[in-house]
């Protein structure tokens, strides 16, 4: 893989994990709630895109990679905090908003950071073995953790902090990496479904079945299989035409580019009133999403602009992507 060429297989991936996880919170808007689902994929999906880009350049010293990685989250958030307070009418403080906006999201992959940034640093050319120490560390954690007969690893739990590293560093070691991949699209969408198919049948067996509750930690497995044949089949022949298409290009950039935007911005925005029109209140919601997505960019892009030396770039503010 040249380093200099965008991968369009981010792109794709990064579109997939805003649908997704947008989808899997939409329960309050399906007349089926089991419907709204695809949550975990589409987290999994987006931490291995974070990761993947964070190898590609040279990080340099801590506190200036840092910064960087503050200056590319927290302006959004500033900005986010600041639209809710001023046009939604939050209750809670600004300082509120600014901390748990996200909700455990952006602590999450602010800790990561620190991590990847220190294994890059030590263990650059042992990869792997970091991979296979952070996947022990975290079995370990999971066999002495209080399991509850309804414990569910992927709801609300501390676990998921840990667990879903496992998705970045796989990212930022496929990124490092100058292997060249051989994509096969019918074989590579055959086995994501195979992993998606088996994924599921964990997930839900977990929620029925008290020996594959205690055992859901399995569902890793297939997890990362789909993770990695959704970057083969984004980077497939087929997914390549769609990008080329001007609207297919177009709206894969779009989305993956608001994937924190859409992130920050949904649980605000969903309501029941328009159920009666289902699916259309499902599409009309996206679409508000979308439209709050983009403002919420547009704030943030100018928000950091603000304080820089430089003249304010309005087109790079207003860009779509």
């Amino acid at each position: 893989m040249n380093n200099n060429k965008r991968d369009i297989g981010i792109d794709v991936i990064k579109c997939i994990a805003a649908l997704l996880i947008t989808n899997s919170h939409f329960d309050l808007l399906y007349p089926y709630k089991f419907l709204a689902t695809g949550g975990s994929i589409g987290n999994s999906l987006f931490f291995f895109a974070s990761g993947f880009l964070l190898f590609l350049k040279p990080m340099g010293r801590f506190d200036n990679w840092y910064k960087k990685r503050i200056n590319r989250i927290y302006p959004t958030i500033f900005a986010w905090a600041i639209l809710c307070t001023l046009f939604l009418g939050e209750d809670e403080n600004i300082i509120y908003l600014i901390l748990y906006s996200g909700e455990w999201f952006i602590s999450c992959i602010m800790i990561y950071y620190v991590i990847i940034y220190f294994i890059n640093k030590f263990m650059r050319n042992n990869l792997m073995l970091s991979w296979g120490i952070s996947l022990l560390i975290f079995i370990v954690w999971y066999i002495i953790i209080d399991k509850p007969s309804d414990y569910d690893m992927y709801g609300i739990t501390y676990f998921k902090y840990g667990f879903y590293f496992l998705f970045m560093l796989m990212g930022a070691i496929m990124g490092a990496s100058k292997k060249q991949l051989i994509y096969n699209f019918k074989s590579d969408f055959l086995k994501l479904i195979g992993c998606c198919v088996l994924y599921y049948l964990i997930a839900i067996g977990a929620k029925k079945f008290e020996i594959i509750n205690i055992l859901q930690m399995l569902s890793l497995a297939p997890l990362i299989g789909l993770t990695y044949y959704f970057y083969k089949v984004a980077n497939g022949s087929v997914l390549k035409k769609v990008y080329q298409n001007n609207i297919g290009g177009a709206f894969i950039k779009i989305i993956g580019g608001l994937c924190l935007e859409i992130y920050l911005v949904q649980v605000s925005l969903f309501t029941d009133r328009f159920n009666n029109y289902f699916p259309l209140n499902i599409i009309g919601t996206f679409l508000a999403i979308l439209i709050a997505a983009y403002i919420l960019r547009c704030s943030s892009r100018l928000f950091s602009q603000i304080f820089k030396e430089q003249d304010l770039d309005w087109k790079g503010i207003i860009s779509l992507y």
